[in-house]
């Protein structure tokens, strides 16, 4: 009875619960532990419907958490005012913030994410999916960049795809800081700092 009315369940309904469970599997076991069995087992549902609702996009759907969550969090940066190089070095400051708010909120996610990265070090098939992800990542920061340095008049002392590089690497640097310490305040620091940094290439 159980499994039938798990069966009603709509795809997508089916999908998003997968998900939440296969970030818990990937981030406490590691990305080897994320097998459609394993998934199943951990959801309580057949082996067979993780397949139907997946297929071979099971750790797409994972990172795909973490890119539409960015893309929000940038997203509500494009309307704002921007009148000179304070203004985008605050827009910067509030992204950091509200990505500090994300990984406090729901560290598993970013987790996830670090862990698929790591793994991709020694295997080909991650490593691509790894690349396209980092690719999206860095597209969403580039037209935020872009987006804000042009409003104010501005621009930035290198290509945007470098500045962009570098805050990528100060936000990521700065939660995988926390990961080890914990410390919610040095993290938040951290990375306001951070945002003065990415405010300050631009002429």
């Amino acid at each position: 009875m159980a499994d039938s009315r798990r069966a009603q369940v709509p795809i997508e309904q089916r999908r998003r619960e997968l998900t939440e469970t296969a970030v818990t599997v990937m981030a406490r076991d590691g990305a080897w532990a994320l097998t459609t069995r394993a998934l199943a087992k951990e959801a309580g549902v057949p082996h067979g419907s993780v397949h139907y609702a997946f297929k071979d996009e099971l750790m797409r759907s994972v990172l795909r958490v973490d890119l539409t969550h960015l893309s929000d969090l940038v997203q509500t940066q494009q309307d704002r005012p921007v009148h000179g190089p304070d203004d985008v070095t605050a827009a910067v400051a509030e992204l950091f913030a509200a990505y500090a708010d994300s990984v406090l909120a729901d560290p598993m996610t970013e987790i996830a994410y670090f862990e698929l990265s790591l793994m991709a070090a020694r295997d080909e098939q991650l490593r691509a999916l790894a690349a396209q992800s980092h690719q999206e990542y860095r597209r969403i920061i580039v037209t935020l960049l872009s987006s804000l340095a042009e409003r104010a008049g501005l621009r930035w002392d290198a290509d945007v795809v470098l500045v962009a590089e570098q805050a990528m690497t100060l936000m990521f640097g700065a939660a995988l800081g926390w990961f080890e310490l914990r410390d919610d305040a040095l993290f938040r620091a951290v990375l306001d700092d951070a945002a003065g940094m990415v405010g300050r290439r631009l002429v």
